[in-house]
């Protein structure tokens, strides 16, 4: 049979749900949020907290674990409740092909079941992590996830799977009422024969059932409940850690002390003093999250080749040498913490844990709105790092369509250059530069021909003279390390190369030297500098 024919025939129609926005959310206790679109369906998830969801007709409990769906046409208020909520928002619209009158599949209610939910919250975060997808491989990734994730949530939300309330039904709503239970009720002790109870599942298949649903066994579930409590009332509040740990379910300090520090990384008493006010923090190479936070470090990183981070504009901060490897000096500042990557060696961490409390961070250069979440999160400015995020995004959109117009067909090089190496950072590393240039503002990378398309996926290449001749970029930014000079400015010494005079970006007057510092750094505050040097070159 032909496709043709196949459209005409008794099947079911074919039927494509397009994802046009997702994207997720940290409202604060006093901020409502409107959600809907005439010609969208949205599908709001509740990952943390509580609250309420207002529509015209009805009210609901915005519940954690929960799927909410709102229908083209339809409008919602979310009124978090107490400290907060968080939740994913995903936008798509319904495209029928073949048969015009198709029926759809997508449930006549607003609240759905989304089990199990750590499968959901992981394609969640696959989807968002192709939110701006450079390649087309990327873009049917991102589009196959969604489906995906569509035919979880549907499946078991369609009229036919309900039919009868089967016994797996009952169980999923078993194992929710069980979650609101340890919400409402986590400074009780609560056992897991008592939720299982409370879920109407034998005692045996409950834990398995809720490990599926949220991704935990329930008392490492009710552990975690009770220690974000703990962190809030730590933060807002004067009251003693006993006081604090009776108020949060724990029967004594001393159990509350090794839980905490289990589940957060540091006491109780450490949360609560780099949560006050101004905390005196020494964060090297990590600057930029601080001053994107309205942190002031105490001390600034310094280097004895490539020097400090000038674009923060810290000049009134003294700085710290790193590069010999001593950090006792650091003692001298008093600091409440210090915050460290963990490209350091072993002495180098001990020498900081021996002066205050160190907390070590995994360098993520390709993933940076997720360390300035750790890090705002660490220090109870989790509101602020959504609001920096959402600034530098809405930057980055405006800019995107901007160039899109003007460089649409032009490639781009991002080049180092030393005095002895000149790399090209393409467009398969995510750090630095790389991710602005062709992530976030989707320029054209430029790439080598077909016989190197080896070398094609390598994060960085190196040239030779010979290599850099055949260097046809439209465009080329330019960066100078200092690191192999022997003698002040040799590393500019390529630029007097008949070589380098040769190439057509240099004698078309398209090369853009920027700063170094700025360039090769991965902050938001380096990356939005980045988008207004581009910009200024290229718009």
């Amino acid at each position: 049979m032909d496709l043709q024919a196949r459209g005409s025939s008794q099947t079911a129609p074919t039927t494509f749900y397009l994802l046009q926005a997702a994207e997720f959310i940290r409202a604060v206790s006093d901020a409502e949020r409107s959600h809907g679109d005439k010609a969208c369906f949205t599908l709001l998830i509740m990952t943390n907290g509580r609250g309420m969801i207002r529509m015209k007709e009805e009210q609901l409990a915005f519940i954690q674990g929960k799927c909410y769906l709102l229908h083209p046409g339809m409008e919602a208020q979310i009124e978090p409740d107490g400290y907060g909520c968080s939740y994913y928002l995903l936008e798509f619209r319904l495209q029928v092909g073949l048969a015009p009158a198709a029926a759809t599949i997508i449930p006549d209610r607003t609240v759905l079941a989304c089990t199990p939910f750590a499968r959901v919250l992981e394609l969640l975060e696959d989807l968002l992590a192709y939110s701006h997808p450079v390649e087309e491989l990327q873009l049917f990734y991102r589009y196959v996830r969604f489906q995906e994730l569509l035919l979880l949530i549907l499946s078991q939300n369609h009229e036919s799977a309900a039919i009868g309330n089967s016994p797996e039904l009952l169980d999923r709503q078993g194992i929710t009422l069980s979650i609101k239970h340890i919400h409402e009720h986590y400074r009780d002790a609560l056992t897991v024969g008592e939720l299982a109870a409370i879920a109407s599942t034998d005692r045996w298949k409950y834990t398995r059932l809720f490990k599926d649903a949220t991704g935990l066994v329930p008392l490492q579930y009710l552990n975690r409940i009770r220690i974000e409590q703990a962190k809030k009332w730590l933060a807002g509040s004067e009251d003693n850690l006993s006081a604090v740990a009776q108020y949060t379910g724990y029967t004594n300090e001393y159990y509350f002390n090794r839980r905490f520090k289990q589940f957060v990384g540091i006491t109780p008493g450490q949360y609560r003093s780099s949560h006050r006010g101004q905390p005196r923090v020494i964060a090297p190479f990590l600057e930029d999250y601080m001053v994107a936070l309205n942190i002031t470090p105490v001390v600034q990183y310094s280097h004895a080749v490539w020097g400090k981070q000038d674009y923060l504009a810290l000049d009134h901060i003294p700085t710290f040498d790193e590069s010999n490897g001593d950090f006792t000096p650091l003692a001298s500042y008093s600091p409440d913490c210090i915050m460290l990557l963990d490209r350091y060696c072993d002495t180098e961490y001990r020498q900081c844990q021996e002066i205050s409390q160190t907390h070590i961070l995994k360098e993520m250069g390709h993933n940076w709105r997720t360390l300035l979440r750790i890090v705002g999160d660490y220090f109870g400015r989790s509101e602020r790092a959504e609001e920096v995020i959402a600034g530098y995004e809405a930057k980055a959109r405006a800019a995107r369509e901007k160039l899109g117009r003007s460089r649409k067909r032009e490639t781009v090089a991002f080049l180092r250059i030393s005095a002895d190496n000149v790399y090209q950072y393409t467009d398969r590393g995510r750090g630095f530069a790389t991710a602005v240039l062709y992530g976030d503002l989707g320029l054209s990378p430029y790439q080598m021909n077909e016989a190197a398309e080896e070398e094609n996926q390598a994060r960085m290449k190196t040239f030779t003279l010979e290599e850099l001749s055949a260097l046809t970029a439209d465009h080329l930014f330019i960066t100078f390390d200092k690191w192999h000079s022997q003698a002040a400015g040799a590393e500019r010494t390529l630029l007097q190369h008949p070589v380098w005079s040769a190439l057509p970006a240099v004698q078309g007057g398209h090369v853009y030297e920027v700063d170094f510092m700025t360039w090769m750094n991965y902050g938001v505050i380096s990356n939005a500098k980045k988008i207004d040097d581009i910009l200024q070159a290229l718009a």
